[in-house]
Order: structure tokens, then C-alpha cells, then sequence
């Protein structure tokens, strides 16, 4: 174990105001998509507090992805035009893109690759959720796939610190790249992404799937289910070579993941064959 590091990480993870910030807003709008008794009006309310938010959520709301062919020009509006799960999907996006659209040394992903891989990842974790019958889940895919990688923000530079001696691991004992993380400093990317999201009070089932999404069988059975979705979009991106990084080539799919979403032979070969619409459809959203 690489000592220096490990002390430096603990001294971040446990020094929270180093860890990486988030719009206020954003925390906000995901408890109160929760809530019953929240109307459209009071979300609305609360995304225009926030004006650089506001006007990129307007944007995305108008984007190709989002646009249901109607101009919208306000976000009550939005609202009630795209419904309030597609709307918090939305002001995810617009407050993350400063966090995760940025170069990432130590997994050598150039600036944009990162957030293109969320994207991806999103677009892909929704569509299997559509098609396993599961809409009411879907949000919850999509947004947890955005954030997924998150904790490669603050592990990056550590990463390149220790390329050599993690690879090298991964080579002789034959493990998959974030469990040489783990082993060479003492985190790997999901755990300092689950302490990430600690820092924003996001619900629990957005840190089960940044935690465990590379390890699915580990996932509590509560949230098995969304984690192995974004398993699943996650590893079918990095074979496409969508986002792939230093890290890309010690991934695998997970075949208890895919016991678990009842994915079909077939249905498997149509997402990677469909790879090329996934990937227009997240360059929609801009």
C-alpha cells in the first residue's frame, strides 16, 4: 500500500468542505420529487432561486434530448410540460456539468470525456429500465449514472501517482482495476464517490449505485436492482469505447447483474448493437 497516499485521501474524505460542491438546488429538488405533497409550482419555485441554473435548465429543456416540439420558456412550464421527474433528470444534468466536464489525469480522460461517459451511461441506464417494464425507476438510473463516476474527480491525481503500481497488480493477481485502487491507496473511486455524495445528503440508493457500481453482487437488495442497471450501461459504454480511460481495459460484465435486470440474450445484443443511437442521443443533450 502506498502509504503517503492513503494519508492524504483519509485527510480528504475526512475534511469534508475539500470534497468536491453542488448547487444547492439539486439536493433540494431531489427531496422534493419525493415528496407527495410537493406541487409544480414549489419545485419551480425553487430551480429559479438559482439563476445560472435556471437558464441552463431552460437550455437542456429545448435540447433534442428533452424537447417534446413545443418551445418552453419557463420552468413551471417545464413542469408541467416534461412532468417533474423528467425536470429534476434535467437540473441534474445543469448542476453537475462543472464537476464532471473536466480533464481527469489520472484515469487519462482528456476534458469532456468523463461527462460524455455520464451521459451515455444515463441515456443507456434509462432505456433498459424502459424496456425491462421498470418506468418507475428509471429517473433514479438515469441520475445515479450521471454522478456514477464522480469520485475519480478527487482520485485522479493519486491515480497517476500510482499508475505503475496498479496495473502491475492488476496484472499479477489478476483483479479488476478498483480493486487495485483499493489495494495500492486505500480508497478506490466508488468509495470516495459514496463519501461525495454523503457530502450532498443525496438518498441512499444514489450512493448504493456510485459505491457498488463495478461491484453489483455486493449492492444491498433494496437497490440490487438500479445498481446492476448502471452496471450494465456502464461496462457496454466502456466496451464501446465510450469514456474508456487508463482504467478502461479491467472491466467485465457482471453476470449476477444481469440474472438480476432479466436480461435476455437477445435484449443484451440489442443495447450493444444499438450503442451508435446512445450515443447521439446523449450528444443531444447540451
Amino acid at each position: 500500500m502506498h502509504e503517503q497516499i492513503k494519508q492524504r485521501l483519509e485527510q480528504i474524505v475526512n475534511n469534508i468542505g475539500q470534497l468536491p460542491s453542488i448547487p444547492d438546488v439539486a439536493g433540494k429538488v431531489i427531496t422534493m420529487v419525493n415528496d407527495p405533497d410537493a406541487s409544480f409550482s414549489r419545485i419551480a419555485e425553487e430551480i429559479s432561486k438559482d439563476q445560472a441554473i435556471t437558464t441552463n435548465v431552460l437550455k437542456l429543456c429545448n435540447s433534442a434530448y428533452f424537447s417534446r416540439g413545443k418551445e418552453i420558456s419557463s420552468v413551471e412550464r417545464a413542469t408541467v410540460t416534461l412532468g417533474i421527474k423528467e425536470v429534476k433528470d434535467i437540473v441534474f444534468v445543469a448542476a453537475t456539468k462543472s464537476i464532471l466536464d473536466k480533464q481527469i489525469m489520472g484515469y487519462d480522460l482528456a476534458k469532456g470525456e468523463l461527462w460524455k461517459h455520464g451521459l451515455a451511461v444515463a441515456v443507456l441506464s434509462k432505456h433498459i429500465a424502459m424496456i425491462k417494464k421498470k418506468s418507475e425507476i428509471a429517473d433514479i438510473a438515469f441520475t445515479g449514472s450521471i454522478i456514477h463516476d464522480v469520485g475519480k474527480t478527487v482520485l485522479a491525481l493519486y491515480v497517476q501517482s500510482a499508475f505503475k503500481e496498479i496495473v502491475s497488480l492488476v496484472d499479477s493477481k489478476q483483479i479488476t482495476f478498483q480493486s487495485a485502487e483499493r489495494e495500492i491507496m486505500g480508497f478506490d473511486h466508488q468509495e470516495i464517490g459514496e463519501k461525495i455524495l454523503t457530502k450532498w445528503n443525496f438518498p441512499q440508493i444514489l450512493r448504493d449505485i456510485v459505491r457498488f457500481h463495478h461491484e453489483p453482487e455486493n449492492a444491498p437488495n433494496e437497490s440490487k436492482l438500479l445498481v446492476s442497471i448502471v452496471h450494465i450501461a456502464n461496462t457496454i459504454c466502456l466496451m464501446g469505447g465510450i469514456g474508456v480511460g487508463s482504467d478502461g481495459l479491467y472491466h467485465q460484465i457482471s453476470e449476477e447483474a444481469i440474472k438480476t435486470i432479466g436480461l435476455k440474450d437477445q435484449e443484451l445484443e440489442n443495447l450493444y448493437s444499438n450503442l451508435p443511437d446512445t450515443i447521439n442521443n446523449a450528444s443531444a443533450i447540451q
